[in-house]
């Protein structure tokens, strides 16, 4: 009996052994995906707080258009008068107006782009602030339909329309989120 001792307990530590990599693997095992769609572009389209961005934006825009398009006029017709008054003026004089002619499109051309990069940047902050909202939304939906795991519609090359959860995440984007204030940040002055 004294052989098999030593037998009995390297058998019975095997089985500890693998009875404990057995828990071990249980508790690392992934679960089976419970999967929710969404439709991101959809929302970031229809939602209500999207398109007070796109509204306000375009406010901005056009008010910002009316503004160069009065200062390019007034360029144009300085350069008009320049060009006639060239047989009237001294060669130095035309050169130096022509030069301040030069400035002061290459000033509006530098606020158009400034501009241009204030709306961008008012865009983008606005937009954050829908998906973070939406992604909030998504999260406390996807734990109510007991999903472990959303993937964007687009990439879905099929879905079960019970999967899809859109229409849910749209309606209570909306009720939380009816509007944001697009935030214009001052220009850089060049």
């Amino acid at each position: 009996m004294s052989r098999f001792k030593p037998a009995l307990i390297l058998l019975f530590c095997l089985f500890c052994g693998t009875a404990n990599a057995a828990d071990v693997d249980a508790k690392n095992k992934l679960p089976a995906p419970i999967i929710a769609i969404i439709d991101v572009q959809r929302i970031l389209q229809e939602s209500l707080a999207a398109k007070s961005v796109q509204k306000q934006l375009e406010t901005h825009r056009s008010k910002f258009q009316t503004e160069i398009e009065g200062e390019e006029n007034g360029l144009r017709q300085a350069e008009q008068e320049l060009s006639k008054s060239r047989e009237q003026l001294a060669s130095d004089v035309y050169a130096d107006r022509e030069q301040q002619l030069r400035q002061k499109f290459l000033a509006v051309e530098r606020h158009v782009q400034a501009r241009r990069k204030v709306l961008d940047q008012a865009f983008t902050d606005s937009m954050n602030a829908v998906r973070a909202s939406l992604l909030a939304i998504v999260d406390t939906v996807a734990h109510e339909k007991g999903a472990n795991l959303v993937l964007v519609k687009q990439q879905a090359l099929w879905v079960d329309a019970p999967l899809d959860v859109t229409d849910e995440v749209l309606r209570r984007l909306n009720a939380k989120l009816p509007e944001v204030t697009v935030k214009m940040a001052p220009e850089d002055k060049p």
